[in-house]
């Protein structure tokens, strides 16, 4: 029997580190003892209200590990936020065994011999979980309900998404990367709009973008939606256009990834959809100094709304460009004066990159379909090609 919740109290330790309170604490929730992390700035006051964000880890991880590497002590006392890190129950799977601690996210797969259908951990209720500590939070501090994010890395990012699905009247916005929306409540409606970032990677294996597709005994089962059709169900619900904000990063770090971001407005209710998409990227969590552009940051600026925009690589996507000969085989022209030209194959990867060049060799590719894209005098622009040799 359910618990709205019973009681929670301090437990193990409470500590400062890093100049912010660092609690773990427990919560009787559904005749479970859950666990979970809570950072508060030094510099809280109760008569400021004060955002918070739940941070939750992927499968077979922990509160503390996620915790840690991605320093989310040091983001509550320079953003001045609550940082939330809860812990998920291990997941058991017939003649399996454990298969690690696991969001009851939705994220499942079927058809898998001797086991038909499995979604990990089904019957635990792990979004009540989550709403209990956010009631705690709103029982105990002032926090600002117009400013409750959730983020989630893999099964978190499935968990994420369940909860702006099921919950989406109570939070603010949610940050999905490299996992998208589970099997199980696909056809689910929100209950409300919400603002919404999804990260993925073109060559993720563990959660592939194409079908999130997930490794199973040799076998690649789905899991759920891939990442844009993730991206098209938040678009969707939140009633956003269809016209993106294209924005490339600049690609200046040797790392074979290039960075894009697709930005979907609903001007009237002013709900964003976004997408990053990361070309050739797979299931990691990128950074600075060594990528071109830093996950948490990224984050950060969606949440509170201060993304920006590079002058000379954004601007709503052109489709005027003009590439001849096309189909092509050796090599392409253009008429436009460009800085930097692009182009992936069907799958995004980024497969040819020149600069100052109006002729391009593309001998080296195979036949097939292709996107160039060329940022010329702060415009970007875009065309499908075909090679034919």
């Amino acid at each position: 029997m359910k618990n709205f919740y019973s009681f929670l109290f301090l437990c193990l330790f409470s500590k400062i580190i890093f100049g912010q309170v660092q609690t773990t604490r427990e919560l009787i929730w559904d005749s479970q003892t859950r666990e979970y992390i809570e950072c508060m700035p030094t510099t809280y006051n109760s008569e400021n209200p004060i955002p918070v964000m739940f941070c939750l880890h992927g499968l077979g991880d922990n509160m503390q590990n996620f915790h840690t590497v991605l320093q989310l002590n040091q983001w509550s006392e320079s953003k001045r936020w609550i940082i939330i890190t809860p812990q998920a129950l291990d997941a058991q799977v017939p003649t399996i065994g454990s298969v690690g601690a696991s969001w009851n996210s939705g994220a499942g797969v079927e058809g898998v011999p001797y086991l038909g259908t499995v979604i990990l951990n089904k019957d635990v209720d792990d979004s009540g979980f989550l709403m209990a500590i956010l009631d705690s939070l709103k029982n105990n501090y002032n926090i600002n309900t117009d400013s409750v994010f959730f983020m989630g890395f893999s099964m978190g990012g499935f968990m994420s998404n369940r909860i702006a699905i099921e919950h989406g009247d109570r939070i603010t916005a949610i940050a999905s990367l490299n996992g998208t929306i589970g099997m199980a409540i696909k056809e689910k409606t929100p209950v409300a709009k919400v603002n919404t970032i999804h990260f993925h990677g073109t060559n993720d294996e563990t959660v592939t973008y194409e079908n999130a597709g997930f490794p199973v005994g040799g076998t690649i089962y789905s899991t759920g939606l891939g990442a844009e059709q993730t991206v098209d169900y938040w678009k969707t619900h939140n009633q956003c256009g269809n016209e993106a904000i294209h924005t490339f990063f600049p690609d200046e770090k040797a790392d074979s990834l290039t960075f894009e971001r697709f930005l979907y407005k609903n001007e009237g209710e002013n709900i964003q959809t976004a997408f990053i998409k990361v070309n050739n990227g797979e299931h990691y969590w990128y950074y600075k100094p060594v990528n071109d552009i830093d996950y948490s940051t990224e984050i950060y600026k969606f949440f509170t709304n201060t993304m920006d925009f590079p002058t000379g690589i954004t601007n709503t996507t052109n489709t005027s460009l003009n590439i001849y000969p096309n189909p092509a085989s050796d090599f392409i022209f253009t008429e436009q004066d460009f800085a930097e030209v692009a182009i992936f194959d069907i799958t995004g990867k980024l497969v040819l990159k020149e600069f100052n060049n109006n002729r391009i060799n593309i001998s080296a590719l195979n036949n097939g379909f292709y996107i160039v894209k060329i940022n010329s005098k702060g415009e970007i622009y875009e065309q499908k090609l075909q090679i034919i040799k």
